[in-house]
């Protein structure tokens, strides 16, 4: 199926340019035939009135030919002119007809026809046939002309026509080829600005472009808009929420100093490991709003500037812990196409996690080819061999001890397969801890839509 507006606009002119140049070379050697038919049909016609004039009838019917008046072209046998008169049981043949006939109709007087038809040794024949009455006498006068020089001729023109008419194709080919790519400029510039827009280098479309795509652009701008502020009310409400939260945590914390609750251990301990895992869950989700919000919608992740900043913001949130971060990841390179804030929230989770359960260290190794390769690994406790798919399974937590909601490798496992990635868990050789090993391919994904920015807590 032809889906290029390009591909179509050049056949239907191709198709047309081929319909039109059939046609002149159709009419054109149409009117050559009928051109030269029509001089020797003149011809023919001046002949008759020759024979007619040469034609004598006596008192008893009798025709006669006086052959001095006869065009010394009618006397070369098989010469290719022909005359043949009828008067009454007499025929009157030319010498060049030798021993046969034209077989041509009698006409009445005052009647005219034109024939083609085969004569002698198999000759092409314009035959002009017409009646008279002489001396009281109807008689019928037939003159034909051979028709093979003039269809050599026409043959000769037919062909030189066709390699003019095949040289002017070409270049009304190549012209229009011209002409097409030209109007499709515009549409090549939009096609630009919309590879731009999905990288995020823009915000929306050039306004100036033809009227019959203009609509178009708007709508898309209109569109680009609409989300962009729905984004950032969604940001802003997530970063407003987790502000809002801080005030009534404070107040929970300060109850652990009521005296009222001195004497109640377990409910003191109780309300302090809910308070610090909320304290976590807040900070999680105020710095992930930093990080996103530091972008346009809609933008390509470059690994070489979104990965530090995810670095300093998970460093900041596990200060702690002075965690030492190896990082790998190429010097330079172009954005990949992939968008900017699920790149982010799937490194973010498995990095986060890597982080909740390291040590000291947390390695996190990318490379692009074909595919996005991220290989995240820590110096943690690790799991065994039966819980790596459990660990997978929304909710499924290995150690209730630790902070979070047991949504953070879901999450992830639903963003890979989404981007037909594949993601899998192993033990780390170099660390002792938790390898996870996330691959995404960088070609073929255009047609899978991007996933809504999410801004979840993860355990």
């Amino acid at each position: 199926m032809m889906r290029s507006l390009q591909a179509r606009l050049a056949a239907g002119l191709l198709l047309s340019l081929i319909a039109v140049f059939a046609l002149s070379w159709f009419a054109m050697s149409r009117a050559i035939r009928t051109l030269s038919e029509d001089i020797i049909v003149s011809r023919l016609a001046h002949d008759v009135d020759t024979l007619l004039a040469a034609i004598r009838v006596d008192t008893s019917g009798k025709a006669s030919l006086d052959s001095s008046q006869v065009p010394h072209v009618y006397r070369t046998p098989f010469g290719g002119h022909y005359y043949e008169v009828t008067v009454a049981d007499d025929v009157i043949r030319s010498r060049s007809l030798w021993d046969q006939n034209l077989a041509t109709p009698v006409v009445r007087a005052g009647e005219r026809r034109q024939l083609h038809q085969v004569g002698p040794q198999s000759q092409p024949l314009l035959v002009e046939v017409r009646g008279f009455t002489k001396g009281g006498n109807a008689l019928s006068i037939a003159v034909a002309e051979e028709l093979t020089p003039v269809e050599s001729n026409i043959a000769t023109f037919q062909r030189y026509f066709t390699i003019a008419a095949g040289i002017a194709l070409l270049m009304s080919i190549l012209l229009q080829i011209v002409i097409v790519r030209s109007g499709m400029r515009p549409l090549k510039r939009v096609q630009s600005e919309l590879r731009a827009l999905e990288r995020g280098a823009v915000s929306g479309l050039n306004t100036d472009v033809p009227t019959e795509v203009g609509p178009l652009v708007g709508e898309i701008n209109r569109l680009v808009g609409v989300l962009g502020q729905r984004l950032a009310r969604s940001r802003n409400a997530l970063g407003d929420l987790a502000h809002a939260l801080k005030t009534p945590l404070t107040i929970l914390k300060r109850l652990q100093d009521d005296d009222a609750l001195a004497a109640h251990a377990q409910v003191l301990a109780t309300l302090d490991t809910q308070t610090s895992s909320m304290q976590l869950l807040i900070d999680r989700v105020l710095a992930r709003a930093r990080i996103a919000g530091s972008g346009p919608p809609g933008s390509w992740f470059l690994p070489q500037t979104e990965i530090p900043a995810l670095i300093d913001a998970l460093n900041n949130l596990h200060r702690k812990k002075s965690l030492l971060f190896d990082v790998n990841i190429p010097a330079t390179g172009e954005p990949l196409e992939l968008d900017r804030e699920d790149m982010l929230e799937l490194l973010g989770n498995v990095m986060d996690n890597a982080c909740k359960w390291a040590e000291k260290t947390v390695r996190l190794t990318v490379t692009t080819d074909e595919k996005l390769n991220i290989e995240i690994e820590d110096d943690g406790p690790g799991v065994d061999d039966q819980a790596y798919e459990a660990i997978q399974q929304r909710g499924i937590r290995l150690d209730e001890t630790a902070e979070g909601q047991g949504l953070g490798l879901a999450i992830v496992n639903e963003i890979v397969t989404q981007y037909r990635g594949t993601i899998s868990i192993e033990s780390s050789k170099a660390l002792g801890g938790l390898k996870v090993v996330l691959d995404i391919p960088l070609h073929g994904i255009h047609d899978v839509s991007a996933t809504q920015s999410r801004v979840l807590p993860e355990g």
